[in-house]
């Protein structure tokens, strides 16, 4: 069956949740991503427990909460980097897609009763495909050092809220899958947004800013 292509653009920001399983080389993750439209909030669970990271639209930096330890960090954009650059020299970076020019197709198809029209993007040697709609807000997140989540930032796709995304690289292996298995349209209070009161700070490996 064919759908009518999604509008131009979604009009105004996400407000809710989403739940995503998010499958790569090394495993398949439940992944939430919550926001009230100008803070995001994205957990995932791994082996060693869930992992939150909040951002915020006005600042750069970011609060990382583990659960398991009780504990969270404060991380600049310097410490960013520095992360970055640690987990790929231990071989435990990963590179999520970085979308930068996706092409709409005009191919619909329905993902949880919601009509999404395929985009495509080639770069960096992958191909993405993002299956968004436009009838429930715009959902632009970017992934980090600790969140292999695409980067949609800076691109069309920005504007709608994607529901699929499928990357493959040059040899059409997939690299990373992002499948959205529940939507919820209620917005999260100021509380999700905020740390713990009995969980504590902890250092930034080797110290520094």
């Amino acid at each position: 069956m064919t759908y009518p292509s999604v509008s131009g653009r979604a009009q105004e920001a996400f407000k809710g949740s989403v739940t995503y399983e998010l499958s790569t080389d090394d495993a398949d993750m439940p992944l939430k991503i919550s926001t009230n439209g100008s803070k995001f909030k994205a957990s995932i669970t791994m082996p060693m427990g869930t992992m939150d990271v909040i951002m915020d639209n006005q600042a750069k930096d970011q609060t990382m909460i583990m659960h398991s330890q009780k504990m969270y960090m404060q991380l600049t954009a310097k410490r960013l980097e520095r992360l970055k650059s640690m987990m790929g020299s231990m071989g435990k970076g990963f590179e999520a897609p970085l979308i930068t020019e996706p092409v709409r197709t005009g191919e619909t198809k329905k993902i949880l009763n919601y009509v999404c029209e395929k985009l495509i993007d080639k770069s960096d040697g992958n191909t993405t495909e993002i299956w968004v709609t436009d009838k429930v807000g715009y959902l632009a997140f970017s992934g980090s050092p600790l969140l292999p989540m695409p980067s949609l930032l800076n691109s069309d796709a920005a504007t709608f809220f994607p529901l699929e995304i499928q990357s493959k690289d040059k040899d059409g292996e997939t690299v990373m899958k992002l499948t959205a298995k529940e939507v919820s349209l209620t917005a999260p209070g100021e509380a999700d947004f905020s740390v713990p009161a009995d969980y504590a700070p902890f250092s930034f490996p080797g110290g520094g800013n």
